[in-house]
Formats: C-alpha cells, sequence, structure tokens
C-alpha cells in the first residue's frame, strides 16, 4: 500500500498545466489592467476608502496607491509566468512558483485579508437558499422524501418572511444595497481571490510535485486532515444556531431580535454559509466529491473532474490562510478579542483545507491510475 502512494502519478492539476496556465493567464491580465488604472486614478479603485491593512501604516490615499502598486506587481509576475509557460519555454525549477507563491501570498494578505472572507461569505449565504431551490426538480424524481422536505422548508420561510418573523429578503436587499453601493469593492474582492486561489494551485502543485514523502503521508492522513478543517465551522455554527434559542451566544440578544429582526436573518444566513463550506470540506473525502450523484440528470455516476473540486479548494484554502493571518495577528495585539480568533478559526481552516485539497489531488491521481 505504501509503494503504491509513493509512486502514484502526478496530479492532474500538474499535468493538465496548460489549462490552470491559460485561466490565470487571463485573471492575471484583468487584475494587472485594474490596477494600473488605479495606479493613474486611485479614487477610482476600492482602495481608496482603506480597509486594507496598509491604511494603518500610509493613510487611505498613499495606501490605495501601495495596494494598487502591489496588485500590479503580482499580477505581472503571474502574467509572465503564464506566457513563459504558454509558450513552451518554461524550466524545471523552483524559481518560478515560489516567486509567484509569494507575490500572490503578500497580494492575499495585504490587498484580501479578512475583508475577502466577509464578502465571500455572504456570497454564499446569498447563493445558499438559490441552491436549495434548484435542488428540488433535480431530487423530485429520484429522492422525492428530500424533496417534499425541501419544499416543507421553503413553505415555512415563505410564511415566517410573511409574517415578519424572519423577513429573509430584507438579506437579499441589503446585500445587493451593499453591492450597488461599491462594486468595485465586491468584483475587486472576487477577482483577487480568484487569482490568488488559481495561482496559489498551480505554484503547489509543481513545488509538491517533488515532495513525494511529504505527499505521500498527506494522503494517508486526508481524512484526518478533511475533517479537522470541517470541524474548524462548528463554534460559528453553534453560535450562530443559538440565535434560534432563548439563550444566543456571540453578540446575540433576544431583545434585539425583537426590535430588529434583521439581525437575526443576517446572522442565520452566515451561520449556514459556514456549514455550507463545512459540508463542502468534507466532500473531500465523500463518495460525491468523486463521482456525481446518480440522481443528477445526464451526469449523475461520472467522475467529478478533479478542477471542479481542486480549484475552488484551494481558492478557498488560499482565502481562509490570509484573512486568518489578519485576524490572528489583530488578536495576538489586542486589537480584537481572543474569542474572535477562536470562534473564526480560518488561521487553522486554511492550511488544513489546503492539505486536505493536497490528499485528494493525489488520491484521484492514484485512483485513475
Amino acid at each position: 500500500m505504501t509503494a503504491t502512494i509513493d509512486t502514484a502519478p502526478p496530479p492532474r492539476t500538474v499535468r493538465g498545466i496548460r489549462p490552470l496556465a491559460w485561466t490565470g493567464s487571463v485573471i492575471a491580465t484583468v487584475v494587472l489592467a485594474a490596477a494600473l488604472v488605479w495606479l493613474v486614478a486611485p479614487q477610482a479603485g476600492p482602495y481608496d476608502a482603506g480597509g486594507t491593512l496598509l491604511a494603518n501604516w500610509f493613510g487611505d490615499t498613499p495606501a490605495a496607491l501601495v495596494a494598487a502598486a502591489i496588485q500590479a506587481a503580482a499580477a505581472a509576475i503571474a502574467l509572465t509566468t503564464g506566457i513563459v509557460l504558454l509558450s513552451g519555454r518554461a524550466r524545471d525549477s523552483l524559481g518560478a512558483p515560489v516567486v509567484v507563491l509569494i507575490a500572490v501570498g503578500v497580494n492575499a494578505i495585504a490587498l484580501l485579508g479578512f475583508d475577502g472572507i466577509v464578502i465571500a461569505g455572504y456570497t454564499l449565504a446569498f447563493f445558499v437558499p438559490v441552491a436549495v431551490v434548484l435542488l428540488v426538480p433535480l431530487l423530485a424524481r429520484r429522492r422525492p422524501v428530500v424533496a417534499v422536505l425541501l419544499v416543507a422548508a421553503i413553505a415555512a420561510l415563505i410564511v415566517l418572511q410573511v409574517a415578519g418573523i424572519f423577513p429573509l429578503l430584507s438579506f437579499y436587499t441589503r446585500y445587493i444595497d451593499a453591492v450597488m453601493a461599491d462594486p468595485a469593492r465586491f468584483a475587486t474582492s472576487l477577482a483577487l481571490t480568484l487569482f490568488v486561489g488559481v495561482w496559489t494551485l498551480w505554484s503547489v502543485s509543481v513545488i509538491t510535485r517533488r515532495a513525494a514523502r511529504a505527499g505521500a503521508f498527506v494522503q494517508r492522513h486526508r481524512v484526518a486532515f478533511t475533517v479537522a478543517g470541517a470541524a474548524m465551522a462548528v463554534p460559528y455554527v453553534v453560535a450562530r444556531a443559538s440565535w434560534l434559542t432563548p439563550w444566543p451566544l456571540f453578540g446575540g440578544s433576544r431583545d434585539a431580535f425583537t426590535a430588529n429582526p434583521d439581525i437575526q436573518v443576517v446572522g442565520l444566513m452566515l451561520g449556514a454559509a459556514m456549514l455550507t463550506g463545512a459540508v463542502l470540506t468534507l466532500g473531500l473525502t465523500l463518495p460525491w466529491g468523486e463521482r456525481v450523484p446518480r440522481w443528477v440528470p445526464r451526469v449523475g455516476g461520472q467522475p467529478v473532474p478533479v478542477a471542479l473540486a481542486a480549484v475552488p479548494a484551494a481558492t478557498v484554502a488560499a482565502l481562509f490562510t490570509a484573512g486568518g493571518v489578519q485576524s490572528l495577528s489583530l488578536a495576538l495585539t489586542g486589537a480584537v478579542p481572543v474569542g474572535t480568533a477562536l470562534m473564526l478559526p480560518f488561521w487553522a481552516w486554511g492550511p488544513l483545507l489546503g492539505l486536505a485539497t493536497w490528499g485528494y489531488v493525489r488520491h484521484r491521481a492514484a485512483a485513475s491510475a
């Protein structure tokens, strides 16, 4: 068994490097173009209003220029690497992936930070109910009991919305208003998240290709890494679930919920997003993470493309690690309560998710061989 793991072929993300390079180069081009515009007109970008770690050091306006310069430098490095890869002149060395990894890492910590997690969390919460509605017709034929339960849950939410007890639509209104008020911030955060994720996946894939023993260890213990990563969501999910009881935790208050039901809606929606993230993390070791469930029309039973799982997982791992570093540093310096960093342990979830993704890719490569 050990020999099989140690001699597993390179992950598909490495063998299929050209599609990843193409995708990363396109994203890098967009990110670079936006950064060059913001160097000339910083007020047009998302950094002029502050919100990054740089603003604490330079002030808002100088920080906006520094942020745009960091974004431009990281994008230029990634784009140059992509062009070299696609031209076929790339050398088999660790220099390029290490430089790219450092560039996107600085980009993630300095420009995304915890704000990237917040935007991603609200965006995921926005789409969770939409996904539940879309699942109903897919499940109706082969999983009718589950479909009926989902319909009942949707009907209950509609009744609570009409009664004003759980105004779910207000969450969507707030989210849309926030996006429309600062579209550059949201678009930049999502684009940078994807940029960091794709190039992190490429860099780590090339670097770990030479770490056969470490890869074998991660593959053997991939279930433990995955479960540990998903468990990082438990404190926050439990705290938000308590908002359904008379004893709400983590900033909850029955009086506040009565006076403003929107507060409870936002908290529970973010809790649902965190729970969804935990379930998706576990998917790296569950059967539906390798084969599409049979109740899905047309593609049911077919293998899940490795990139379909690895790219989002690597992206989220990079985002969580960057945001977690910021939150942990703020907690250690006393800027925020230590309990906040423990309630939101992205500083641990990110690295654990990265290891789980590495183990998943190696496992799929070994299984296909």
